[in-house]
């Protein structure tokens, strides 16, 4: 059957606002997403905890559907409050020591490196790898390997430039050399396909603030489980434990094996509830045609700026493709060039010195159209 995205255009209600093309900023939520969270606000408000059953099924629409996308078990999830927070509990949960590495990009979004280095007052050794454009090269990631590499952290597309990292050359890299492939996902999941375990991942982390169409504060952790055996829990709480039912004291401390071994105590069920129907939006779309949409559009923005003298510093031709375009005019500034597509009611962001666009699959046709003619007549 014939993708029909018209039929999703009153989804999303910022459409009568703006032409929205940052997504990898943070998304504008649908309504039924908004919808979700207040129906939550409501019971919470009207109620109290008396709904509480079911706003645990919202947990387990997230394991569910998340487990899909990521290609791991339900089981295998974590609901994380941030991508930090994710890439935090792994980096501080695996005990490195003195005289290990840890090899990171040198243009990986901050997220994906303070972890990391915050673990030199232990001595571990955090290596850079050359990355430009945010590239990630399997051969010289491999020259950077040594005997103390424990870790190789990279990002699945790089946030300021789109570039998307080669996971199954880099998990074949580490599975031969035994070691930890942790992959920050949050400009891709949702739009690009993973199956984590054929892929040779061992851990994957995402807010669902951008791709994923939910709120901030709300997103996936997927380790493997010979890793979560490694992780020790830097977090404890009355979740994470294993109880006897209906007796809340603690006379020994054992932890989940599961993924709410990483979940310690009162979760942002308001934000869980917009995760899951964030989740179940792109489930329904379905990922394939968000991905030849998203690809599609990114392609024609693409051609666009090209037209009007851009120089474009995203893959092009010949290279696969996330939902990120980042671009720089000859002679007006990313920051000028920002504030003229605002004023127009076009919302994009500047990152690394590139104005970067980022259409999510509900963007159309006709209105990058009209993005090409207010490009002409804002002077870029």
């Amino acid at each position: 059957m014939t993708f029909d995205p018209g039929s999703w255009l009153s989804e999303f209600p910022v459409r009568e606002h703006a032409l929205y093309l940052d997504h990898a900023a943070v998304c504008p939520l649908p309504k039924s997403v908004a919808e979700a969270m207040r129906r939550r606000i409501t019971e919470q408000e009207e109620t109290g905890h008396e709904n509480y059953k079911e706003w645990r099924n919202h947990h387990l629409s997230c394991r569910h559907l998340g487990s899909q996308l990521i290609g791991c078990a339900p089981d295998d999830i974590s609901i994380i409050r941030s991508t930090s927070e994710g890439l935090s509990l792994i980096a501080e949960g695996l005990g490195l020591t003195r005289k290990t590495e840890v090899l990171v990009g040198n243009e990986e979004f901050a997220a994906n490196v303070s972890p990391w280095l915050g673990l030199q007052r232990r001595g571990v050794k955090v290596v850079r790898f050359p990355q430009p454009d945010g590239r990630v090269d399997p051969q010289v990631v491999e020259d950077h390997l040594s005997e103390r590499t424990k870790v190789v952290a990279v990002s699945w597309v790089a946030f300021h430039s789109g570039w998307i990292a080669p996971l199954a050359q880099l998990g074949r890299i580490c599975r031969d050399r035994k070691i930890l492939l942790v992959v920050d996902a949050i400009q891709g999941l949702g739009v690009l396909p993973m199956h984590m375990g054929a892929m040779g991942i061992d851990a994957v982390v995402a807010d669902g603030h951008k791709w994923l169409l939910g709120p901030e504060g709300a997103g996936l952790m997927a380790t493997t489980p010979e890793l979560r055996s490694r992780l020790h829990p830097v977090i404890s709480g009355w979740r994470n434990v294993v109880l006897a039912p209906q007796d809340y004291f603690l006379l020994r401390l054992e932890y989940q094996e599961d993924g709410r071994r990483f979940e310690a105590g009162a979760a942002n069920d308001i934000g869980v509830a917009g995760l899951a129907a964030g989740l179940d939006l792109i489930a329904t779309v379905e990922r394939e045609n968000i991905q030849a949409r998203v690809e599609n559009l990114a392609r024609l923005l693409t051609r666009i700026l090209l037209a009007h003298g851009w120089e474009v510093y995203s893959p092009g031709s010949g290279h696969p493709i996330a939902g990120i375009v980042a671009a720089r005019h000859p002679s007006v500034s990313p920051a000028d060039a920002r504030r003229r597509l605002r004023e127009r009611r076009v919302v994009v962001s500047v990152r690394q010195g590139n104005v970067r666009f980022s259409p999510h699959f509900y963007t159309t046709k006709g209105e990058l159209e009209a993005f090409d003619k207010i490009l002409e007549k804002v002077g870029l």
